[in-house]
């Protein structure tokens, strides 16, 4: 019996020796196989490396090496804000996605606004408002009446005049012209 115990301890023992030999030679070959990989890459890298010199000293391009050392510290050290403006463009062209049917809407309804507003005639009518406002006379007239009104302030003392004062100042030439000037201006506009 205690042979038979010690022929299972050794059928065991044979049993966990294989799946150490198995684990190992797996080992061994995925070590080869990283080697292998490492020398090509090492062969594509340095072909790589080399056409690039080649290209840049036909393009008479001179490399700092310290230069391109420093840029690659640079890279490294703000991947995180390559990182999050790359996140802010995500997050800007989505935002373009959802404002584009909002904006597209609006546009639709201001040209339908000014398609009704021009079947009323308002846009004539302030296109005709708007030259005559840009009219160099009109402009003048504005600025002299704004002027005008800046300056001359109501005074009960000057302005509590009788009839008879007024009718004697309506003898003044300028009165008079801007007295019918205003009346032909009502005119013309109760006629409009």
């Amino acid at each position: 019996m205690e042979e038979k115990n010690m022929q299972e301890q050794i059928d065991e023992l044979n049993r966990k020796m294989d799946r150490v030999l198995e684990f190992v030679e797996i080992q061994h070959r995925k070590r080869e196989e990283l080697d292998d990989l490492m020398s090509d890459l090492s062969i594509i890298s340095k072909d790589a490396f080399n056409s690039t010199v080649v290209a840049l000293d036909k393009a008479g391009v001179e490399i700092d090496p310290c230069g391109i050392q420093c840029l690659m510290i640079k890279l490294i050290r703000n991947l995180g804000t390559f990182g999050e403006m790359i996140e802010l463009m995500e997050s800007a062209k989505d935002l373009a996605l959802d404002l584009t049917p909002i904006v597209r809407q609006v546009g639709l309804d201001v040209i339908q606004k000014m398609n009704e507003l021009d079947e009323k005639g308002y846009i004539d009518s302030f296109m005709t408002i708007f030259k005559n406002l840009t009219d160099k006379e009109t402009v003048d007239a504005m600025v002299r009446l704004s002027q005008a009104v800046a300056d001359v302030k109501m005074d009960d003392r000057m302005d509590d005049k009788s009839f008879w004062q007024l009718f004697k100042q309506m003898r003044s030439k300028e009165v008079r012209k801007s007295l019918s000037y205003s009346l032909r201006l009502l005119e013309a506009i109760n006629k409009k």
